[in-house]
């Protein structure tokens, strides 16, 4: 705090602001009103700027607030004197502290009571239903993907995974929408009826229970879908899944990036090791408490 300037207030040599914020009479009542003049005194000690903000960020929580809004008030009152405005008097000085003390406090409480969104883990389908997690991976460099998919029982065993690639894919929705396609026509070709496809892809959800997206690049893959899945099955359900639900396929389209295209994976019982460590780790947590 090395720079005289003229304190607005009291018309007196301000030197880098010490006095102004901390010995003006006005300035002193407001410390003493909000029981800070302990710190006020602390203060007065210090000789640099460096100080000044060290020992102010080192208080606890509540003493910090109070005396960063009372500097911020004090500084606004300081500056509209500058501006030829009437100082404010002391009772309001006081109010716009405790003001601002209030909204900073409302604010703290607010995030500690925000509820953390819970993470979306997978969840086993209904008896007698089969659930079938795909995902897919898009290259825009080279227009090309991969795509992987899961289907399990409601105890969550495994009963059929696959993964390839894509040579040529228009873009991600095209892709996704390959991987759920290879995904309902194994499940169809292992006689499955009953099923639940869960997707990761809202947008292609949209696309496969309504008509919205049929004039789009992917509009015939969409048809050809919804058809292959009342023409094939009993019952058949598209679900939305967030990515942290869908954790294996997503983890399968990975592993297929650098597949042969004319080449894909299938595998039955038994899985390979990777992918049973992949459903092993999603029972264990769905069946943890959020």
């Amino acid at each position: 705090m090395d720079v005289d300037t003229l304190c607005p207030v009291c018309r007196r040599m301000d030197k880098g602001g010490a006095h102004c914020f901390l010995k003006c009479k006005q300035v002193k009542a407001c410390w003493r009103e909000l029981n800070l003049e302990h710190v006020r005194c602390a203060l007065l000690d210090l000789s640099s700027a460096k100080q000044f903000v060290k020992h102010i960020l080192d208080l606890d929580q509540k003493e910090l607030v109070q005396v960063a809004c009372l500097l911020w008030a004090w500084w606004d009152t300081r500056n509209k004197v500058n501006a030829g405005e009437q100082i404010r008097p002391i009772n309001q000085v006081i109010y716009l502290t405790n003001s601002l003390v209030n909204d900073c406090d409302h604010l703290t409480r607010k995030h500690a009571e925000k509820p953390r969104k819970a993470k979306s883990k997978w969840s086993p389908p209904p008896p007698d239903i089969l659930k079938i997690n795909c995902d897919a991976s898009f290259q825009a460099s080279s227009k090309s993907g991969s795509w992987g998919f899961l289907i399990r029982n409601h105890h969550g065993e495994a009963v059929l995974a696959a993964a390839g690639s894509l040579p040529l894919v228009h873009d991600v929705l095209c892709a996704e929408a390959q991987a759920c396609l290879q995904a309902v026509q194994m499940a169809s070709a292992y006689g499955m009826t009953y099923i639940q496809v869960e997707l990761d892809s809202l947008v292609l959800v949209q696309a496969l229970t309504s008509i919205s997206f049929d004039q789009g690049p992917g509009g015939v893959l969409f048809k050809e879908i919804r058809a292959f899945l009342a023409l094939n099955f009993g019952k058949a359900e598209v679900l939305y899944k967030p990515r942290s639900g869908n954790v294996c396929a997503h983890e399968l389209a990975r592993y297929a990036v650098s597949r042969d295209p004319d080449q894909p994976n299938v595998w039955t019982d038994p899985l390979p090791e990777f992918v049973s460590e992949l459903v092993a780790r999603d029972i264990t947590e769905s069946t943890i408490d959020e």
